[in-house]
């Protein structure tokens, strides 16, 4: 049987709104999808019972949390279709919309990433896109700036039918296979975030075009995983900050990337410092970045020790 498209769901703990997903999956007509899941280490005894409710799903349990890229690529590994879609198990397809999303693709192959407007459980638009980081992006104020100089605001992006942003978010990423190897995966030294902007950098770099079809759409629930309790929150923020040194450290040189890196320990330290007088949270985020700004800064080692050698 050819197979039309593959979908990839990275879970972490998400069994509530992955159902809704996986229901919102059996829900598309006219296209034969096949479905992986790769679950990174949840270790909560609850994959047993989703493994007998959807047995129409390829299940790949993880012994570690990988991280979301490199448990992308184990997922991807196992892919049999042209087209592979990287989605976020917080969110909910609209019926019937992959089959007309992939005919389209077909018929205009200019688009080589794609993704999807993205609506919260209340009908706003997520935004789930922006731009590369650098020395004109690497503030909120500047982005605000940079945005209204290069034409890109939200509300032109927003109700053009296909837009280009630099980069589009990770929780939907539509691409061929062939594209996909031509890229080389995910890069795997981000442990969980930036590596949807790094993805597109690189795809931008061999010139193959990042789209954003406005007239297709989801729902999305942020943060479904990363905001269960305070540990996780704490751990999960603190890799936001990280993998933004670990995106300049593979796209920046030299002095280039010294600026960079320290606007960004400048502007979140200060963030945090004033933060942790009211929130204990922005506290240890603060004493977790301190250490990892004062090894990267010493030893030029910006890399995440959340990320684990481990082979696939």
């Amino acid at each position: 049987m050819l197979i039309d498209l593959t979908i990839i769901i990275v879970n972490y703990k998400s069994w509530g709104k992955l159902e809704q997903c996986l229901e919102s999956i059996k829900n598309q007509k006219n296209i034969t999808i096949q479905t992986i899941v790769v679950d990174n280490f949840s270790n909560d005894n609850k994959l047993k019972y989703f493994r007998n409710l959807h047995k129409e799903v390829n299940w790949i349990e993880s012994k570690n949390n990988l991280g979301f890229a490199k448990a992308c690529n184990i997922g991807a590994f196992e892919s049999e279709s042209k087209w592979l879609l990287f989605l976020n198990p917080d969110t909910i397809l609209d019926s019937n919309s992959l089959s007309s999303l992939i005919n389209y693709s077909n018929s205009n192959t200019e688009h080589r990433l794609i993704g999807i407007k993205q609506l919260d459980q209340k009908n706003r638009n997520t935004n789930a896109y922006g731009l590369f980081l650098n020395i004109f992006t690497s503030t909120g104020l500047s982005r605000i700036f940079t945005r209204r100089f290069r034409g890109l605001t939200y509300k032109k992006m927003n109700n053009t039918e296909i837009s280009h942003p630099d980069w589009i978010s990770g929780s939907f990423v539509l691409l061929r296979k062939f594209d996909f190897i031509k890229l080389g995966g995910w890069n795997e030294k981000y442990w969980m975030y930036y590596e949807d902007m790094d993805l597109c950098k690189r795809a931008k770099d061999l010139n193959l075009k990042v789209s954003l079809f406005n007239n297709w759409k989801c729902i999305h629930f942020h943060g479904e995983s990363s905001r269960k309790n305070k540990t996780i929150t704490v751990m999960s923020k603190t890799e936001v900050i990280k993998s933004a040194h670990i995106y300049i450290q593979n796209h920046y040189k030299n002095l280039s990337a010294l600026s960079l890196h320290s606007i960004l320990i400048l502007s979140r330290s200060i963030d945090l410092i004033f933060g942790s007088i009211f929130s204990t949270l922005k506290r240890k985020i603060f004493v977790k970045c301190f250490k990892y700004w004062k090894n990267g800064l010493l030893k030029g080692d910006w890399s995440s020790n959340k990320v684990l050698k481990t082979n696939y």
